[in-house]
C-alpha cells in the first residue's frame, strides 16, 4: 500500500487539523500538518544590531558606562551631556574614597559642598584599590558601593558612581585620580568640573600620579579640618601652576580661595570637620557596639545584616 493511502486512513487529530483551501474538495483526505513553531534564523548583521542595542542600553545605566552608538540610535549619555552643556553649563563634583563604609563625616562634607556651589550632580565613587593603601584590607567593592548607593538616596544630587568598579564589577583593578578625572571630562565636556577631597589628601597630593596635571583638569574644593592652614595646602601647589594675583577675577572672598591656577581654582570650606571616622565605624561595628549616629540609618542597617567588620 502506498504510503499516501496509508497516512489517509489515520485518523487526524485535532490540533493538526487545518481548513482546506476553498478551491479544494471537501472530500479531499489530505492531510494538512500545523508546521512547527521555529524561530527564524537571524542573519549576522541582525545579531549584531541586537548586540549593539543591549550594550548601548545597559551602558546607559551608568554615565560612565555610556559610548557605545549604533546605525540609526539615539545619542550615547557623553554626547547628549556635551549636547546639554553648550545651552546650560552644568557644575559636575567628584567626590572618591574608599567608603569603608561612608559615613556622615562624608556626607556633610557633600552637603556643605553642595550649599556652597549649588551642583547639579555629586559623583561618589568608591576606590577600587587606592595607590596609597594597597596594604589595608578593604570591604569588598560590592558591599561598599551598596553602602554608597544607599548614602545617595538620601540626596536627589548624590550620585553613586561605578567608575572604578572595572569590568568585572570587583573592584580589584589600580585606579588614578588623574584617570577618572579625565574620563569624567570626556563625559561631561562643556560642564565644570569639580573634585571634593579632604585637607589630609590634599596635603599628600604631590604623591599622586601626575598631580601637575591633575590640578589642571578641574577645580578643587578641599573640607578644611582644624588645625591645618590654608598657607600649607598652598605650598604643595608648584608656583608654575598658579596664576598671576591680578589674572583672574571670582566674586569668591579671599577665605575661600586657597589659590588661583592657570585653568582653574582650589577653592576652602571650612567648619565641615566631623568626628566620625571608618576607622571608629569599623572598630564599633567589630565590638557589637552601636554605629547608630555614625553612618546614615539605611547604611546601618546594611552593616548590621551583612555582619560586616564582625
Amino acid at each position: 500500500m502506498p504510503w499516501t493511502r496509508f497516512l489517509a486512513r489515520l485518523p487526524i487529530p485535532l490540533w493538526t487539523r487545518r481548513p482546506a483551501p476553498p478551491k479544494m474538495a471537501r472530500t479531499s483526505r489530505i492531510i494538512i500538518i500545523r508546521p512547527r513553531l521555529l524561530t527564524a534564523r537571524r542573519s549576522p548583521q541582525t545579531k549584531k544590531m541586537i548586540r549593539e542595542r543591549i550594550k548601548y542600553v545597559v551602558r546607559g545605566l551608568d554615565p560612565l558606562c555610556a559610548g557605545s552608538t549604533f546605525p540609526g540610535g539615539a545619542l550615547t549619555t557623553a554626547q547628549a551631556h556635551r549636547t546639554a552643556a553648550k545651552h546650560h553649563p552644568r557644575r559636575i563634583a567628584i567626590f572618591g574614597g574608599s567608603f569603608d563604609p561612608i559615613h556622615n563625616g562624608h556626607l556633610s562634607a557633600a552637603r556643605a559642598a553642595d550649599r556652597r556651589f549649588n551642583f547639579d550632580e555629586i559623583h561618589f565613587i568608591p576606590a577600587s584599590r587606592p595607590p596609597h593603601k594597597l596594604k589595608q584590607h578593604l570591604a569588598p567593592f560590592p558591599h561598599r558601593f551598596a553602602m554608597v548607593s544607599l548614602a545617595c538616596t538620601e540626596h536627589p544630587h548624590f550620585v553613586p558612581s561605578l567608575a572604578e568598579a572595572g569590568e568585572d564589577f570587583s573592584g580589584t583593578q589600580l585606579h588614578y585620580s588623574v584617570d577618572t578625572v579625565r574620563y569624567f571630562r570626556h563625559v561631561y565636556h562643556g560642564d565644570r568640573l569639580f573634585f571634593i577631597i579632604g585637607a589630609d589628601a590634599f596635603l599628600d597630593i604631590p604623591m599622586w600620579k601626575e598631580y601637575e596635571t591633575l590640578l589642571g583638569l578641574c577645580d578643587f574644593i578641599i573640607a578644611n579640618r582644624p588645625g591645618i592652614r590654608p598657607e600649607a595646602m598652598r605650598l604643595v601647589i608648584p608656583p608654575d601652576l598658579m596664576a598671576r594675583p591680578d589674572a583672574r577675577k571670582e566674586a569668591d572672598q579671599p577665605s575661600q580661595v586657597v589659590t588661583h591656577l592657570h585653568k582653574t581654582t582650589v577653592y576652602l570650606i571650612e567648619n565641615v570637620s566631623s568626628d566620625v571616622s571608618a576607622t571608629d565605624v569599623r572598630r564599633h561595628a567589630h565590638r557589637g557596639q552601636s554605629i547608630h549616629g555614625l553612618v546614615s540609618a539605611r547604611v546601618e542597617e546594611y552593616i548590621l545584616k551583612q555582619g560586616l567588620y564582625r
